[in-house]
């Protein structure tokens, strides 16, 4: 017991290093990446916005720090000769693999809730932000640019004092029909939530009459002017497990979106499941590379994972769309493909 505890541990701090370097490599690329998309807005939005990012990447980085975590830990106990004094003491090595599989199952776990009933809401909680870095870019842009672009409506102007704009012209949508209006000059001001354009001697013009107005004012909720995009119910990568259960089991359901469903769910599943694959890999590995440099071990276990993604998204993908075999199938082939290859390297290496 106290031998598995020693390994537990070991396995434990080299899971918490891993994962801290690999967000050391992956969170600068990320952090760039949300600023550029968000526009350069505010600390505030930026912050708001690089947990969900994170967040969608876990069920990949993590489970790719458990298997550099493996390689390392069973890897230092063959290169330290710890594996011989294990064996010598009459304790089989394949007994020290369940360390490993007490730290696996629980991330199995949490990193399938993640994927099946965290990450499909994350989507849209993404776009709330970047909507939200909409509004803060258009009034950062109020109070400098010549050029508006609000919803469906462009406010062109020649000149711009802060909130003022002189010699103005507004493209808008007006009770179902498209209208302009000039004006010698327009203030844009933000109230309770509202954009308001008040505008000075200005002449409204359609296809059909000219009216002209002293002072007119028009006003739209910036809510419905920078509105978020509706949920695309007609996805399944953007449903949670639970909605993709019910919904698969509709009696009406079209057999091809039947299958897509079907795939979706498994696929969640199967890459939850990847600890487990990676343990059946990393244990031999480290083993095989106890000789080696600590870069030898870590390129050899980003191998894997980089190989594994890749069948993953590909092979799958590709045979769940091309309908040669069942949607279980296709999401589960890469994995039976690692499940095989780790097992034989397991055996081998263990059973010496």
């Amino acid at each position: 017991m106290l031998l598995q505890l020693y390994v537990l541990r070991q396995l434990v701090l080299a899971l918490v290093f891993a994962v801290a370097g690999l967000s050391v490599i992956v969170f600068p690329t990320v952090a760039v990446g949300a600023v550029n998309k968000l526009g350069a807005i505010s600390v505030d939005l930026v912050a708001s916005y690089l947990p969900l990012v994170v967040a969608e990447l876990v069920p990949y980085l993590l489970p790719m720090a458990f298997l550099l975590a493996v390689v390392a830990t069973y890897g230092r106990l063959a290169a330290e000769r710890e594996l011989i004094a294990i064996q010598m003491a009459g304790v089989h090595p394949a007994r020290l693999a369940l360390p490993g599989l007490i730290v696996s199952l629980p991330l199995v776990w949490a990193t399938d809730h993640l994927l099946g009933q965290v990450a499909p809401e994350l989507k849209y909680e993404q776009r709330t932000v970047l909507r939200e870095a909409d509004v803060e870019r258009f009034l950062n842009g109020m109070q400098s640019r010549n050029v508006l672009t609000f919803g469906q409506n462009v406010l062109k102007s020649e000149s711009t004092r802060g909130n003022l704009k002189t010699n103005v012209q507004l493209d808008m949508e007006l009770d179902g029909e498209l209208v302009k209006v000039v004006a010698s000059e327009a203030r844009l001001d933000v109230e309770g939530g509202r954009l308001v354009v008040r505008m000075k001697d200005a002449r409204l013009l359609t296809e059909t009459k000219s009216i002209d107005s002293a002072a007119p004012s028009y006003a739209w909720s910036l809510a419905e002017l920078f509105a978020a995009a509706p949920k695309d119910r007609s996805k399944p990568k953007y449903q949670t497990t639970a909605e993709l259960e019910l919904q698969q089991e509709l009696p009406d359901l079209d057999p091809a979106k039947r299958d897509e469903i079907r795939y979706e769910i498994h696929r969640r599943h199967a890459l939850a499941a990847t600890y487990l694959l990676f343990l059946l890999l990393g244990v031999p590995t480290g083993l095989a590379l106890r000789s080696s440099t600590p870069l030898g071990a870590f390129t050899g276990a980003i191998g894997y994972a980089f190989l594994y993604y890749v069948l993953a998204m590909r092979l799958g993908k590709v045979l769940a769309e091309a309908g040669f075999v069942p949607p279980l199938l296709a999401a589960w082939a890469t994995n039976g493909l690692f499940l095989v290859v780790g097992v034989v390297f397991f055996v081998r290496a263990l059973w010496r």
